[in-house]
């Protein structure tokens, strides 16, 4: 039997969110038969943790809660003293958060107190955000042939003076992956200007959406059950500041204020959830702007809505705003790594981040059936399936020298 090459993912924790609805997907399109996958998970748990395909293996990384003790007494026995020692002070650190406590000091130092992955992979994948765990865990921690880092996050943020030191530590740790992989032209774009000239393979790989998946899904039920007869205006997301729901309050009222019967559904859950519900109640809109939470299958609402409106501040591909493509919905975006898939009004409209752009677009969309009727034609002329990517992810695994070739 040919021997399956080892692939090892890392991320964070398999909650409702873009990053883990795409490597669900992929997961499920990696051949079982080909390939020896195991998942790591910094946290159990998550919406999408019983959404993890079968095959795979999962290992949590804090599953013991005696970790740190095993892992000292191990390296005491071996004789190796100063790295018991390091595993030791580093952990104290942690627990007492002695030291600098921005997100990506406190990975490192939680890498130093995990010990090696007794498993030799082929290649290793960190799938999470920039500053998490995963970074330096496939780094510190994983032995691989190749290791690939996915980015999945505007950068814009890290540009500024204040973030140079961040910055830095960062590129130390990126020169060190063999592949780096942006899910957008605009991510690759933004990544390329903070991390100029890094001696590392840089690509764009899509995220991976399964267009006969979604459509299967969208069947189960019907969604919205509260018998509205206007117009369905639908956002999905995890509710943050980078994703931009705090602004919809203010582009309903002037939706309301001139007549339009129009009622506005956020699919999702998060950080702001509480101000959104103050907005709500300050400007009175329990009846037309609906807080639905988080949904695990959201496509019933994505194929029964009217159109979708995504005001993201930051976005590096925006995998919903593709499954909003599945189903023709009218789209308005803003101008983010969103915008990269839709054709300005030919398949949608893009837009700044800013409350008059943001109606107007709407309004027109109302006010103009020619135009929606144009978007959802062009719409249904494209192909959203970007399963085919996976042809650049096996290309990658071949070069460590696997033939995939059945």
């Amino acid at each position: 039997m040919r021997k399956k090459p080892k692939i090892a993912f890392v991320t964070y924790i398999m909650m409702m969110g873009g990053i883990e609805k795409s490597l669900i997907s992929m997961l499920e399109q990696i051949p079982k038969e080909k390939f020896d996958i195991t998942l790591f998970v910094v946290h159990s748990g998550g919406e999408l943790y019983d959404k993890i395909p079968s095959h795979v293996k999962v290992k949590n990384l804090f599953e013991n809660n005696r970790r740190i003790a095993k892992t000292v007494w191990k390296y005491i026995k071996s004789g190796r003293f100063i790295t018991a020692f390091s595993v030791i002070l580093n952990a104290t650190f942690l627990k007492y958060g002695y030291g600098n406590k921005d997100e990506f000091n406190e990975s490192l130092r939680c890498s130093k107190t995990m010990p090696m992955e007794s498993t030799k992979y082929d290649v290793a994948i960190s799938y999470s955000s920039l500053l998490s765990l995963p970074v330096v865990y496939v780094i510190n921690n994983i032995v691989a042939k190749k290791k690939m880092l996915w980015i999945h996050s505007d950068l814009e943020d890290l540009s500024t003076d204040k973030d140079i030191s961040l910055v830095k530590k960062l590129r130390k740790y990126f020169k060190l992956y063999d592949h780096i992989i942006c899910v957008s032209y605009h991510a690759l774009e933004k990544f390329n200007k903070v991390f100029p000239n890094l001696p590392t393979d840089i690509t764009v790989f899509y995220n991976i959406l399964d267009k006969n998946k979604i459509v299967k899904f969208s069947k189960e039920s019907k969604g919205f059950n509260d018998n509205f007869k206007g117009t369905r205006i639908l956002t999905t997301g995890r509710l943050s500041v980078e994703k931009g729901q705090e602004i919809i309050p203010k582009v309903l009222l002037r939706l309301l204020k001139n007549g339009y019967n129009v009622r506005w559904y956020c699919i999702g859950d998060g950080p702001i959830r509480k101000r959104l519900s103050s907005m709500i109640e300050r400007y009175n809109l329990e009846e037309n702007f609906i807080l639905l939470g988080i949904k695990q299958n959201p496509f019933p609402y994505f194929k029964n809505c009217d159109l979708y409106v995504q005001p993201s501040q930051e976005e590096a591909y925006c995998i919903t705003v593709a499954e909003a493509r599945v189903f023709h919905k009218p789209i308005v975006t803003t101008n983010t790594g969103a915008s990269e898939q839709i054709r300005h009004e030919k398949t949608g409209l893009v837009v700044q981040y800013n409350e008059v752009q943001i109606y107007e677009s709407i309004k027109r969309l109302l006010n103009d059936q020619k135009l929606k009727d144009r978007l959802i034609k062009n719409l249904r002329l494209e192909t959203v399936d970007t399963t085919l990517e996976m042809e650049k992810f096996y290309k990658l695994i071949e070069q460590t020298g696997y033939s995939l070739k059945s």
